[in-house]
C-alpha cells in the first residue's frame, strides 16, 4: 500500500485533497474545499466585472439607436402604406 492509501472502513484513495471511495466510486468534498472554491470563483467574478466597460453608457446608447431605427421604420412603413392607399386611385385614373 502506498502513502495515498487510507485504512478506513472501506478502501479509499486520496487524490489532491479529495477522498475517492473505491467501492462506491463516490467523491467526498470537504466544506473547506467548497469554501476555497467559492472564494476563488468570487475573486474571478470580481476581476471579470472590473474588466467590463461601463454598461450603463452602452445601454443608453443602445436605446437611442433603437429609437432612431424605430423612427426610420415608422417613416418607411407609413410611406409604403400611403403608396398602397393611393395606388388603386392612380391605376383607376390611368385606365
Amino acid at each position: 500500500m502506498g502513502p495515498d492509501y487510507d485504512f478506513g472502513a472501506t478502501a479509499q484513495t486520496k487524490y489532491g485533497g479529495v477522498v475517492v471511495d473505491n467501492e462506491t466510486a463516490s467523491v467526498k468534498v470537504s466544506m473547506r474545499d467548497i469554501y476555497l472554491e467559492v472564494q476563488r470563483q468570487g475573486r474571478l467574478l470580481e476581476k471579470i466585472a472590473n474588466s467590463l466597460p461601463d454598461s450603463e453608457n452602452k445601454i443608453d446608447d443602445h436605446e437611442q439607436r433603437i429609437r432612431k431605427l424605430e423612427m426610420r421604420m415608422g417613416w418607411a412603413v407609413g410611406g409604403f402604406g400611403l403608396v398602397a392607399a393611393v395606388m388603386p386611385w392612380v391605376v383607376s385614373f390611368i385606365t
